[in-house]
């Protein structure tokens, strides 16, 4: 709808067809998330930056997720005996914990509410084996300095009356939490205008040429000259760094999620399973947002994801069986959005080696979590600042 368009435009100024930007010095593709919070770092520090995107801002994966923010690791991957994944897991949980901490801070600069909550997570457990996995993931987790307890009995009650009786224990972790991802990238694109960054919406990339001393950027709305480029471009971001000889590795999966009618307070946690593919929270309004994975289907016509019935029964069932108060609710909404993996779950960050100039910027498997970060952390390396993490550790060339 319009006020949906509206919404995920971010409310950023459109540029018309006699207004071409032809330079810059950092041009960012992609105006997802990621996107919006590289530029609105590097606009605040004096950074000429501008942002294209095909559709417009947040009208992508960014705009379609639940707004999760994650901090313990998914328990599929907990299990992966893969030393890709057991190093990535390492990296992962000092990166998620800065990202949290850094939508804690943007919460407080952004022009609006972004509905911003960290009341805590829990993972549940329905068997005793479901719950030794989540005592040896929380010392693991522990270890890299995330609080996390793993509650049982009237404890598990007094936190989480609302689960069913089948639920025997949960891991909990009192940073974790959610945020309107529609709000939230609207509200930091209009941070970045405000501090210079210029947006050119319904612009797509059709070519990147690269002389050494720059690029050259042939898109829909003209050809623009810069110094700088960072791949934000999310399922689409292997397809710009093939533009310049680069060959990322990562894969998009199409992946469904659900809205119930809005309800009294019911759900006050981040909830996933130890298990079972699930994950929701009670959004400010009072809408249950349910995730987890379940597949959805790709029209190849229209290059767009799409729900499938056995994913709505499925996720819906799952939920169900953990917190039974959502019985009565009526379902709302169905969707589908990208979910964009890397070898091991984590960022890809970073300047390519052999092509200087070109960033990478490839959130890490809790993608919405880990944005600002990853925004920020390239911002500093673009902006010759300190960092706040060795990027070397995000390059492309661990795989």
């Amino acid at each position: 709808t319009k006020r949906c368009r509206e919404n995920r435009g971010a409310g950023v100024t459109e540029r018309d067809e006699g207004d071409r930007l032809t330079e810059t010095d950092v041009l960012v593709v992609g105006g997802g998330v990621v996107g919006c919070c590289a530029a609105y770092y590097l606009a605040r520090w004096g950074v000429d930056v501008a942002v294209i995107d095909r559709d417009g801002i947040n009208g992508q994966a960014s705009g379609v997720n639940a707004g999760s923010l994650h901090l313990m690791t998914v328990s599929r991957f907990f299990k992966s005996r893969d030393p890709l994944w057991v190093a990535g897991r390492n990296r992962l949980l000092p990166l998620v914990k800065a990202a949290v901490e850094t939508w804690r801070e943007l919460a407080g600069e952004v022009d609006r509410d972004i509905e911003l909550v960290l009341d805590g997570g829990l993972m549940v457990a329905e068997t005793e084996g479901q719950l030794r996995m989540l005592e040896e993931k929380a010392e693991e987790e522990r270890s890299h300095g995330l609080n996390v307890d793993v509650v049982t009995g009237s404890d598990l009650g007094t936190i989480a009356p609302y689960v069913s009786d089948s639920v025997i224990g949960a891991a909990f972790c009192a940073k974790e939490g959610k945020v309107n991802p529609i709000l939230a990238t609207g509200a930091v694109a209009r941070g970045a205008e405000r501090a210079g960054a210029r947006f050119l919406q319904g612009t797509e990339l059709l070519a990147l040429e690269t002389d050494g001393a720059g690029f050259e950027a042939r898109t829909s709305r003209g050809d623009i000259r810069c110094h700088r480029v960072i791949d934000a471009a999310g399922a689409g971001a292997g397809a710009v760094a093939a533009m310049v000889g680069v060959r990322l590795p990562i894969e998009s999966h199409a992946r469904h999620m659900n809205v119930t009618e809005a309800a009294p307070p019911l759900i006050k946690h981040l909830v996933q399973h130890s298990d079972r593919m699930l994950s929701m929270k009670q959004a400010a309004r009072g809408n249950v947002v349910i995730g987890g994975g379940w597949p959805a289907a790709f029209d190849t016509a229209t290059g767009r994801p799409d729900v499938i019935k056995k994913s709505i029964k499925g996720n819906l069932g799952v939920a169900r069986s953990v917190v039974p108060g959502l019985g009565p609710l009526r379902l709302l909404r169905t969707w589908a959005g990208m979910l964009t993996l890397t070898p091991d779950g984590d960022a890809i960050l970073g300047e390519v080696p052999g092509v200087p100039g070109f960033y990478l910027a490839v959130p890490p498997n809790p993608g919405f979590t880990g944005a600002p970060i990853c925004g920020r952390l390239l911002a500093e390396r673009i902006a010759g600042k300190s960092t706040t993490f060795d990027l070397e550790a995000f390059s492309v060339e661990r795989f």
